[in-house]
């Protein structure tokens, strides 16, 4: 039956006479202690104070209508009773066949009763955690309060544990809406807490300024910028690997302003923080979450085959190479040709048995470039400090290399053998403490070669490979600096720079005869090796004639002489 609108109104108000009369009543001390749930309310209670009494919803969801009345009737609710808030049931058609969608949309529903005593406007001016529960996307009030057992704040709130405080809001669907339209979620799961590397902390040993008694605000104007502001937890505990991210590359690209680059929860979540174990194997390195593509041909390559589908966990992984927390930039140092030495400790011995001058092939010839056959390769000329033999970085203050390399490169087409003249010239000129110097370097064009490497029996072992005219490598030339986030900075060169005698001051420390194919260089080499070889060869020739033809025996010369 459905009820007139002067019906509900009726309803509504002996709802409101029952609050006004059960306060009169505490007023005047009829109700003491633990009171028995009220007579009109027994009616309901005999329904509902039974087990197992539910209701099916739409999205499949069951939805549990048991109510206990003793509970109930010690609860901070026992005195309004079940018409203070149900003012619209009616027993001559209940029940009835009320749809209701989900238990989300029917706390939603409920909820919305709790406003004729809690005013909204009174929630948003308590403590910031109501104002966010109060805003109009937050949670319905029942999905944190049962409001048949709901205790008085006061009595609960002392007893309970902080994490148990916290997770009567936070284990429930919540969240709050940024600034910028963003979502920012709040739920934890306290069975992901208890399982993860932290099983012993407190909400409160992490989040410095919440309590029971306070609850500080944060005005976020992104989901990055509090995951970022974040990452300072961890200091706390965690010291001595923030002082090795804060000289990684990653701290380097997050201090110029690259806010994608990750902080400590990027890679081991908040709160359900795994066992380093976990973390070494190729299912669950983190790294594959920004480095998608690098990953992919680490899997395919003889590392990532040998530890993944072999399960040799001696083969590395991405931290082994790289390191964990210290990351840095690979092709900015020799970190990796020694991590490949640190591993294969064998590797000068075993390419000097076949190689000749293995020493500078070591030093001029990445490892890929050998032993990830199918990668494609170029010469990097980096420049170094002619000294220390060290990488430059750019600071942009007094090298300003870009700009340099701008102004050089005249018709922006790559830099020819007299740009690049012209540019080491200048950098050199201007009160620079030590000479610059471009070093050369064969390795490969990008990152997923690098890590592609395959099985010793396959590496390049073709001397032909570079050492011929038009080898693949010196089709592709690159200048390049160490930038100001720690990665190198790669520039055009024509790859005539090699061939010119013009670039022999630019290039020195990567000249070999026939290797880089100067031609008038490998004139003169050899016209100063025949030079050198003919003086002895001359001296010999002429020794041998005198001897035969001019100096005579002893025993002859006496004869003559007699």
């Amino acid at each position: 039956m459905v009820r007139s609108r002067r019906e509900n109104h009726i309803s509504r108000e002996f709802r409101h006479f029952n609050v006004i009369a059960a306060a009169a009543a505490l007023i005047v001390g009829l109700v003491g202690g633990a009171a028995d749930a009220r007579g009109e309310d027994e009616t309901c209670l005999a329904c509902h104070d039974s087990e197992g009494l539910e209701k099916g919803l739409s999205n499949g969801d069951i939805l549990s209508l048991t109510v206990r009345g003793d509970t109930y009737a010690n609860s901070v609710h026992g005195w309004v009773g079940c018409a203070g808030c149900h003012a619209a049931i009616d027993l001559e058609s209940h029940p009835g066949d009320t749809t209701i969608e989900s238990r989300p949309a029917y706390a939603a529903a409920a909820s919305t009763v709790c406003l004729d005593c809690h005013a909204r406007e009174s929630l948003a001016e308590g403590p910031a955690h109501h104002a966010r529960a109060s805003a109009a996307d937050g949670p319905a009030c029942t999905a944190c309060h049962n409001p048949h057992t709901v205790e008085p704040v006061a009595e609960w709130k002392a007893a309970a544990a902080e994490t148990t405080y916290c997770l009567t809001c936070h284990e429930q669907a919540l969240g709050v809406q940024l600034t910028n339209g963003e979502f920012l979620p709040l739920t934890v799961d306290h069975a992901v807490l208890r399982d993860s590397v932290h099983p012993d902390h407190d909400c409160t040993d992490c989040h410095n300024g919440f309590s029971k008694d306070a609850h500080e605000t944060g005005a976020y104007t992104s989901t990055r910028e509090h995951v970022i502001s974040r990452a300072q937890i961890c200091r706390q505990c965690h010291e001595d690997k923030f002082e090795q991210y804060e000289g990684s590359i990653h701290a380097s690209l997050l201090g110029n302003g690259n806010l994608a680059a990750p902080v400590c929860s990027d890679c081991h979540g908040s709160h359900a923080v795994r066992p380093k174990a976990v973390f070494e194997t190729v299912a669950g390195v983190p790294c594959k979450k920004c480095h998608g593509n690098i990953f992919e041909a680490y899997v395919g390559s003889t590392h990532g085959k040998a530890r993944g589908i072999l399960g040799h966990f001696e083969a590395p992984i991405c931290a082994d190479c790289h390191r964990a927390h210290e990351v840095g930039a690979a092709a900015a140092s020799n970190q990796l040709r020694d991590a490949c030495i640190g591993c294969h400790a064998d590797t000068v011995s075993a390419h000097r048995a076949w190689l000749p001058n293995a020493a500078l092939h070591l030093d001029a010839v990445s490892c890929p470039a050998c032993h990830a056959p199918l990668a494609l390769r170029r010469v990097e000329l980096r420049l170094v400090d002619g000294a220390a033999q060290t990488l430059v970085s750019d600071t942009g203050d007094t090298l300003r290399f870009d700009a340099r390399v701008r102004a050089a490169d005249t018709d922006g087409n790559g830099l020819d053998a007299v740009e690049l003249w012209n540019l080491v010239r200048d950098i050199n000129r201007t009160g620079q403490t030590v000479e610059m110097k471009l070093q050369g370097r064969i390795g490969v064009r990008t990152g997923p070669s690098a890590h592609q490497l395959s099985d010793k029996s396959r590496a390049v072992r073709d001397c032909a490979s570079c050492h011929q005219q038009g080898a693949e490598a010196f089709q592709n030339v690159t200048v390049s600096i160490v930038g100001r986030d720690g990665r190198p900075v790669y520039y055009s060169a024509d790859k005539d720079v090699l061939n010119s005698v013009t670039s022999v001051n630019s290039v020195g420390g990567f000249y070999a005869i026939g290797g880089t194919r100067i031609k008038l260089l490998d004139v003169l080499l050899a016209l100063v090796f025949l030079g050198g070889i003919s003086v002895p060869i001359g001296h010999l020739t002429l020794k041998w004639l005198f001897d035969k033809y001019w100096k005579k025996p002893d025993g002859e010369g006496a004869a003559r002489d007699s």
